[in-house]
C-alpha cells in the first residue's frame, strides 16, 4: 500500500509539473502559442479557457475531494491531450509526443488513485458488521 502511494505521488508530481509547465508556457510564450493554435485551426480564445480549466483540474486532482468530479477531470484532461496530439498529427506539426507522455502519466495517476481509494475503502469497512 505504501509503495502504491509513493508511486502515485511521483506520477502525480510529474503530471502536475507538466500541466503547470504548459500553463506557464502559454503565458510566457503567448504569441507562439497563438500562432500554433491558428495553424491547428483552433480559436485563440481557447488558450485562456484551457489555462483556466487545466488550473482547476490539477487543483481538483491534487486535493481529490469528490470522486464523481474527479472522474470528469480525468476525462477532460484525456480529451484535451488526445485531441491535441491528433491535431498536431493531422497538420503534420510535430508528433504530439509531449501529449502522449501526459496521457501516460494521466493513466498512471488515474489507475493508482483508484487502487488507493479501493484499499482505503476496504480498510475503512474492515470490522464493521454487515446486515444482509
Amino acid at each position: 500500500m505504501n509503495s502504491q502511494k509513493t508511486f502515485y505521488y511521483i506520477a502525480l508530481g510529474l503530471f502536475a509539473t507538466a500541466v503547470i509547465g504548459s500553463i506557464i508556457n502559454s503565458i510566457i510564450n503567448y504569441e507562439v502559442i497563438v500562432e500554433t493554435f491558428i495553424k491547428l485551426g483552433y480559436p485563440v480564445y481557447l488558450i485562456h479557457v484551457l489555462g483556466i480549466f487545466q488550473s482547476l483540474g490539477i487543483i481538483m486532482i491534487i486535493f481529490n475531494k469528490s470522486h464523481w468530479s474527479l472522474e470528469w477531470v480525468y476525462a477532460g484532461f484525456f480529451m484535451n491531450y488526445f485531441l491535441g496530439a491528433m491535431a498536431h498529427l493531422a497538420v503534420k506539426d510535430g508528433n504530439g509526443a509531449s501529449a502522449v507522455i501526459c496521457i501516460v502519466l494521466l493513466f498512471v495517476t488515474y489507475i493508482q488513485s483508484k487502487k488507493i481509494r479501493n484499499v482505503s475503502n476496504e480498510l475503512s469497512e474492515f470490522g464493521k458488521t454487515k446486515f444482509v
